[in-house]
């Protein structure tokens, strides 16, 4: 049986999060449960009374093209091991999908551990990132001392204007209010972690035998000099692990040297939920063009749409067909339509004469509070 989990599953959701996500310490677990979720946000596979496989969908409001989504990260998903190979978590997410088209959302967004459970629910990534890690004493940079101010949840309330300034850069981004950055604040406390505010900017970090650079936010390139050099200062001889968007200004600052690294991984997925609801929402940018969409999931996507100044269902034949996963790669601006068509066989493009919208590589966020 499916359900959403109530008060009294509260304690088989923490012992199947504890004995999953083992690396995941005690106070974290806590905060995650005591705070930021709320139990019924949690959909359990029940076998009588005993949780054996669950997934967490977290609200977000995300901004995307100049429009507010709510939609949910999917998140937690875990199934006993003693229970796995069974499928189901495929029933889970059949169930996540029917009822998250049916309350009229339009897409929802996740970071895999392992992808390819996603691909089969027509997700697709949408994202790259850069992760560098360096030593800072190697990018010779003058030493100077930045003005710096550790933040708590009392003075959490400077980080807003920060984030504020800088997200009108992004394409797609989180849209935060304080309860966000309080969550943030303990959430990072919960690991020992840090959120200090320089001059045009604030950083979020931890100390481990490496410093990990979680989140960078700025709003003028002395802002992000300011963190760097910020951080070099916390670092001393230690290396610095940091993970940034993957167009972004590090890689222009950090030599390339054989003690240094320089890595990239997709990092997040999205998947899309309304076709219909997401082209009246994007008719600006789509331009005038009839596309047939396959979902193997969500039926009720499967349409050849017409749009041209608005969206209808049409029975003309299309000048493009996309499967669900590739149709949210070329609007979010991961891949182009010509590439997914050379290496996808459910795209195809019938009119090579008409001119396509081309989604430039996306700027997103790195992290989610």
């Amino acid at each position: 049986m499916i359900r959403r989990l109530n008060e009294s599953d509260k304690n088989n959701a923490i012992q199947l999060w504890q004995e999953i996500f083992i690396e995941d310490g005690p106070s974290l677990v806590a905060y995650y449960f005591d705070t930021h979720i709320q139990i019924d946000q949690v959909i359990g596979y029940m076998e009588g009374d005993e949780l054996v496989a669950m997934a967490h969908l977290n609200p977000y409001q995300l901004m995307w093209q100049g429009c507010l989504y709510n939609t949910y990260y999917v998140v937690g998903v875990a199934t006993k091991l003693s229970h796995r190979r069974q499928g189901l978590m495929k029933k889970i997410m059949t169930w996540v999908l029917r009822e998250r088209y049916d309350a009229g959302d339009v897409f929802s967004v996740l970071m895999p551990i392992d992808s390819r459970l996603y691909d089969q629910f027509g997700f697709g990534f949408i994202q790259d990132v850069a992760i560098y890690k360096f030593n800072y004493k190697n990018l010779n940079r003058k030493k100077r001392t930045i003005p710096s101010e550790e933040i708590d949840v009392e003075t959490s309330i400077q980080l807003l204007p920060i984030y504020n300034n800088y997200k009108k850069s992004l394409t797609l981004s989180q849209n935060r209010g304080m309860r966000d950055f309080e969550h943030l604040l303990k959430e990072v406390r919960s690991e020992n972690g840090h959120v200090v505010v320089v001059p045009d900017g604030y950083v979020v970090y931890y100390d481990f035998e490496d410093i990990f650079v979680r989140e960078c936010i700025y709003t003028s390139d002395e802002g992000l000099m300011n963190i760097l050099d910020y951080m070099g200062s916390v670092a001393g001889e230690k290396s610095i692990q940091w993970q940034m968007p993957k167009t972004n200004p590090l890689k222009h600052l950090i030599p390339h040297m054989k003690k240094h690294e320089r890595l990239e991984k997709p990092f997040m997925m999205a998947r899309i939920l309304h076709v219909e609801l997401l082209f009246e929402a994007m008719v600006d940018l789509l331009g005038t063009c009839t596309i047939k969409v396959i979902d193997d999931q969500i039926i009720e996507n499967n349409h050849t749409y017409k749009i041209e100044g608005q969206v209808s269902i049409t029975h003309e034949a299309p000048d493009i067909t996309l499967d669900i996963e590739s149709l949210a790669q070329w609007l979010f601006g991961y891949d182009t339509l010509e590439s997914l068509a050379s290496i996808r066989p459910r795209v195809t493009i019938h009119q090579h004469h008409l001119l396509y919208p081309q989604y430039p590589i996306q700027n997103y966020f790195t992290a989610l509070i």
